[in-house]
């Protein structure tokens, strides 16, 4: 029989004071400054006067609250709507934060484990294990990996587990409750991690295993890696080309992306700095937080671990230079006596990039690079992404029919910046995590420019959200604010070297307007030199906020138009589960 926690009425308590200074203090106009606006405000259920908010956990319909009294709050991550509310395990009885999949939410508590409808709050299962529990366990639609102090994973079944609960006995062909059980003999303090076909974890004495969860041999090691030192931080699972990647963080410093199937390691990348937060991941993105406060941002495709540069310039090089490729004259060819025949013309150059720095112009045909001959854009990417950082080598190009040769150093300037704490969520247009200050600090996806910042003091538990883009601000006396993202604002480009201001001569739109994928004039400036260039954005929405008016000088940076973007919340790790508008259809409503 299903049976759901029955809280006292003293649970069921509202805001304190402080909380409410800090929803009043977060106003509609200092969020708008970030790009941001209130989604929803809801409080979870806990005894504010004895307990405090452990955890905060969300998937991409759920987010849970878990008090440290052991009441978990599960709540609708659309509306804020609370869903339902239970006691786990003893009061005040030690757990874990919970993990989740499509309709079960799993708790740690004690030496037992918890499982729930993470909808209803219907009870599925109640399982006491076999030893203590060392870390919060890993969830697949149908099995569950338990770490036991000793450096033992036990494999369940979630099915024979909810039979065992609900009937008192095991199947009929089930002789023990285990599917089955890898025992390492080393102490493991991180969750597992489980991708398709297997899971990884890492021991305390700095050795990563991967064990096969499914065929024929299942519950055998995979592999072992040992390393020179132990990780630092939880490790991290996202999907690659092949099957899946496992990152983690080491104690010397070191960020590694290892293949989950064959172990291969795909990139290292040296941080330099202590780690103990959990990579994020989001898309070709890993955002790392570092103990000193800095937040890095890492590609780990295309440039396969390398630092992502201040711009992110335009395809198809980060070096700064739109490329083409074209056929050499033969005469010119024998002229300079070059080996190929073909060549990469440059169409476009980014200001202060690596390839202005170098000295690289519109119209020159790269033909080397490094000493090696480039005569498509795939060699040309190779080749770029292969040069050492800091040191400047050489690239050789045709510029009036005559070869010059250039020095071109691919910098190391990361898409980093200072203070965080904690990264918060990555969202369409901005980064958000909170500071050392503990304030919301917002950064322009792109180049990493600040935004702003507006003080969030009273909301102090700490967390990250790398399934959606939703912001969550929890406080310690379980109080929830969800925000979300408005639109990107479009600012004042830089037009000309000669000034940072031009004069608005004309505004386009109106608040309400709709902006076309295909591009929107939304207003014309007026440079120095009495030349008039139109500013336009691509962004699909609607114009929410108009910043400036006909004859106002504005300054290279400066916001001019809010744009009123898509309400639904992007789901980083599962796409598909985004909501779709759908444009109703009533022309046979009236038929029978």
């Amino acid at each position: 029989m299903h049976r759901i926690s029955i809280l006292p009425l003293t649970f069921l308590l509202c805001l304190s004071v402080a909380d409410c200074r800090a929803q009043n203090a977060l106003s509609t106009d200092a969020l708008q400054r970030l790009g941001l606006e209130v989604r929803w405000n809801s409080q979870s259920v806990l005894n504010v006067r004895r307990d405090i908010v452990s955890y905060v956990t969300n998937d991409e319909e759920v987010l849970f609250v878990q008090s440290s009294a052991g009441v978990l709050t599960a709540i609708n991550a659309e509306n804020g709507r609370r869903l339902w509310t239970a006691q786990v395990g003893r009061t005040d009885e030690a757990a874990m934060a919970v993990v989740s999949n499509s309709d079960l939410v799993l708790v740690v508590a004690g030496p037992s484990i918890y499982g729930y409808n993470k909808f209803t709050g219907a009870q599925l299962l109640e399982f006491r294990l076999p030893g203590q529990p060392s870390a919060s366990p890993a969830l697949t639609e149908n099995s569950v990996f338990v770490a036991l102090h000793g450096g033992a994973i036990y494999a369940y079944s979630l099915g024979v587990l909810e039979y065992l609960y609900r009937y008192g006995t095991l199947p009929e062909d089930v002789a023990v409750p285990q599917l089955w059980r890898f025992i390492c003999a080393e102490e493991i303090i991180y969750p597992p991690v489980v991708g398709e076909g297997a899971f990884s974890f890492v021991s305390e004495a700095g050795n990563m295993y991967t064990v096969n969860t499914g065929g024929i041999e299942k519950g055998r090691a995979r592999y072992q890696l040992l390393l020179d030192t132990p990780a630092s931080a939880p490790l991290t699972i996202t999907d690659n080309a092949s099957s899946s990647s496992v990152l983690m963080l080491t104690d010397d410093n070191l960020a590694f992306s290892f293949d989950l199937i064959t172990g291969r390691n795909e990139w290292t990348f040296p941080l330099g700095r202590p780690m103990t937060l959990a990579p994020v991941v989001v898309g070709d993105n890993v955002y790392v937080v570092t103990e000193d406060g800095t937040l890095t941002n890492i590609s780990r495709d295309e440039f396969g671990g390398r630092p992502v540069e201040i711009p992110q310039y335009r395809a198809p090089m980060y070096i700064g230079a739109g490329m083409e490729e074209v056929e050499i004259d033969s005469q010119l060819q024998a002229a300079l006596q070059l080996v190929g025949s073909r060549g990469l013309r440059l169409t476009e150059i980014t200001p202060d990039s690596p390839a202005a720095a170098a000295g690289l112009q519109v119209g020159d045909v790269i033909v080397r690079i490094d000493e090696i001959t480039v005569a498509s854009i795939e060699e040309a990417r190779s080749g770029i992404v292969e040069l050492p950082l800091r040191v400047e080598r050489p690239v050789e190009v045709i510029r009036n029919k005559s070869l010059e040769r250039l020095k071109l150093k691919v910098g190391v300037t990361e898409w980093d910046v200072k203070g965080i704490r904690s990264l918060t969520s990555v969202g369409r247009f901005g980064i958000y995590g909170i500071d050392q200050a503990n304030r919301l600090v917002a950064y322009d996806k792109r180049n990493s420019r600040m935004i702003g910042r507006i003080p969030v003091t009273s909301y102090q538990v700490l967390h990250h959200n790398s399934v959606t883009d939703q912001i969550y601000l929890v406080s310690k006396s379980g109080d929830i604010l969800c925000l979300r993202e408005i639109g990107p604002s479009v600012r004042m480009p830089e037009l000309t070297s000669v000034s940072r201001m031009a004069k608005v001569v004309r505004v386009n739109v109106r608040i309400g307007d709709p902006i076309e994928p295909t591009g929107t004039v939304l207003c014309e400036v007026e440079l120095p030199d009495g030349s008039t260039q139109p500013i336009s954005t691509n962004t699909k929405g609607v114009v929410r906020e108009i910043h400036v008016r006909p004859g106002q000088m504005v300054a290279v940076g400066e916001p001019l138009m809010q744009i009123d973007d898509d309400s639904f919340p992007i789901y980083h790790q599962r796409p598909e589960q985004r909501p779709v508008d759908v444009e109703l259809n009533d022309a046979g409503a009236g038929d029978e």
